[in-house]
């Protein structure tokens, strides 16, 4: 400072950095908005009963509240949960391509079907909420007695996952049913490699399990109710137990 003002003549100015620490910008979250309950549920049990899917786990569905047709827009409202707290929902439309998560989802608690004995550490991974009730129904036309977690991710993400395995450490195996396609391989390949490389996660089982017949499960689904071919994929399903 002072050799500047010798040499200037003039007196130098200090700028100096306030030392009060700034308030810092949080991200907004915005709550879960979950749209208004229909009366009744019979646009869902049409459009779920059209996929091939059955009733009992419709029934099941709406009974733990994953489940409701929604008052305004008549969709199929599928809710994901932290506990008993839905913390997700998408709208997947009855009678046209409509797909969309309800405003303020976490997508950290996609849909998730548990089993129906509480005594499993298999988890099945599926991209979407229909390919999970799908598989349920390909298990039950192939008498297969599998009864594990199933969760959906909501597209090719591995977030869902991620964060169901932090929560539920006691799964021991992850069977991998993505889509069978470029962009569910690929997924595929990333998630196998994302769970090797994690030594939170080096004790698991992993396998891969894509759908026997078409893209996904709700192809094969379709194929054995339209075909009634079941022993080939008996054979297959009985192959995912192992």
């Amino acid at each position: 400072m002072d050799a500047v003002e010798t040499l200037t003549g003039k007196t130098a100015l200090v700028y100096q950095k306030s030392t009060e620490a700034q308030p810092r910008a949080s991200p907004h979250k915005l709550p879960l908005m979950l749209p208004i309950a229909n009366r009744n549920n019979d646009r869902v049990y049409a459009y779920l009963r059209g996929r091939g899917i059955g009733k009992d786990i419709i029934n099941r569905c709406i009974a733990d509240g994953l489940l409701y047709e929604s008052a305004h827009t008549h969709r199929c409202v599928f809710v994901g949960k932290d506990g008993d707290i839905p913390k997700f929902a998408c709208e997947r439309g009855t009678r046209d391509n409509w797909k969309k998560d309800v405003t303020g989802s976490d997508k950290r608690f996609d849909f998730h079907l548990p089993p129906q004995s509480a005594e499993r550490s298999e988890l099945a991974v599926f991209e979407g909420v229909t390919d999970v009730l799908s598989h349920v129904e390909v298990c039950r036309l192939t008498e297969s007695q599998w009864d594990g977690h199933r969760l959906a991710l909501g597209g090719t993400s591995s977030l869902a996952l991620i964060s169901f395995l932090e929560r539920n450490p006691q799964i021991a195996g992850v069977i991998l049913c993505l889509d069978n396609d470029e962009a569910g391989r690929k997924a595929t390949h990333r998630i196998v490699d994302e769970l090797a490389n994690d030594k939170r996660f080096s004790h698991l089982r992993i396998a891969v399990k894509s759908a026997p017949t078409g893209k996904d499960y709700g192809d094969t689904l379709t194929s054995m109710q339209k075909q009634n071919e079941l022993t080939p994929i008996r054979h297959h399903q009985a192959d995912f137990l192992r």
